[in-house]
């Protein structure tokens, strides 16, 4: 049976499809406008020159010496955007004469760059992609007063498993996070190979990012490889994921929804039950003392989660 010329079959599909495609048409523009935002508070406050590309990721191409703060040669850069190249070929197939033969009959792309190209894009529409835009959206949206949050460099998410850096523009703290989507709530109960994942990067030492960002003793805001940085997993439901997709506004201004505190909320109690749990395990003396300085960071994010209780009540 067909309704408005799509089978009963097909249309539950095809408007998930559609939802899904403009949930990440909104969430790229706001990225766009969190990239801006950023960009221009840097430079006001920090005389730093654009920190994040328009996907609101840090800018590896701004890393390199000939730039005003870099602090790797270009060749460097290069061989680091060649390693995700080639990394996202592999994942692609793009080598492949089968994987050629499908993108030329169902898209007519001829090339390998262009089937990485796609691979590209269509990996970005994904829902743990969105679910790092998303987060990323509503924490810039309720700390960008005291905390630079941004999306991490493409080579650090896919060789160091980092999604988020998050710094304490006051303290200097550090942290990073990766994102993951939670299908539905009995799903809770399989986050324990992510808690591993976190524990492994813990007993390391931390977490390392090769483009990151610190705060030096004078209050000024560098590029930096960083290292020895405590790290967290944040969870999403994929309901919430839709909600707060539905709820951020189209710019960064707006009054925090009961639904942004909620997530909020819970993100932030997240973070302190994965510190207090990570401090029972044996940390290096540098990674102890990272955790020790995210103290003050920590209480101030509850304080958000507070302060945005009383404006609703």
């Amino acid at each position: 049976m067909e309704k408005f010329g799509i089978s009963s079959i097909d249309a539950p599909e095809k408007i998930n499809i559609e939802k899904n495609e403009n949930s990440f048409e909104k969430l790229t523009e706001l990225m766009q406008r969190m990239a801006a935002e950023i960009n221009a508070m840097v430079e006001k406050e920090y005389g730093m020159s654009p920190l994040v590309n328009e996907e609101g990721r840090i800018n590896m191409n701004n890393f390199s010496a000939s730039e005003d703060g870099g602090i790797y040669e270009q060749t460097v850069i290069d061989d680091h955007k060649k390693s995700v190249y080639d990394a996202q070929r592999s994942h692609s197939g793009s080598f492949e004469k089968i994987v050629q033969d499908r993108y030329l009959n169902t898209y007519g792309i001829e090339t390998e760059e262009g089937i990485v190209a796609h691979y590209r894009q269509e990996q970005s529409k994904k829902l743990s992609n969105q679910a790092e835009m998303a987060i990323t959206a509503l924490l810039h949206k309720i700390l960008k007063d005291r905390f630079l949050v941004v999306r991490s460099s493409e080579i650090d998410d896919y060789f160091h498993g980092m999604d988020n850096l998050i710094l304490d523009k006051e303290t200097g703290a550090l942290i990073c996070a990766f994102d993951e989507v939670l299908e539905n709530p009995s799903d809770s109960e399989k986050v324990s190979p992510k808690i591993q994942k976190v524990q492994n990067i813990l007993s390391k030492g931390g977490a390392e990012v090769s483009y990151g960002i610190a705060l030096t003793n004078e209050k000024k805001l560098v590029r930096s490889h960083v290292r020895h940085i405590p790290v967290f997993h944040l969870n999403l439901k994929k309901a919430d994921l839709m909600i707060l997709t539905e709820n951020l506004g189209d710019n960064f201004d707006g009054a925090v929804s009961d639904n942004e505190r909620r997530i909020f909320t819970q993100l932030v109690d997240s973070i302190e039950e994965q510190k207090d749990r990570a401090e029972l395990i044996v940390l290096s003396n540098h990674l102890a003392r990272k955790f020790s300085e995210m103290n003050p960071s920590l209480y101030a994010m509850k304080e958000y989660c507070e302060k945005n209780e009383q404006d609703i009540v």
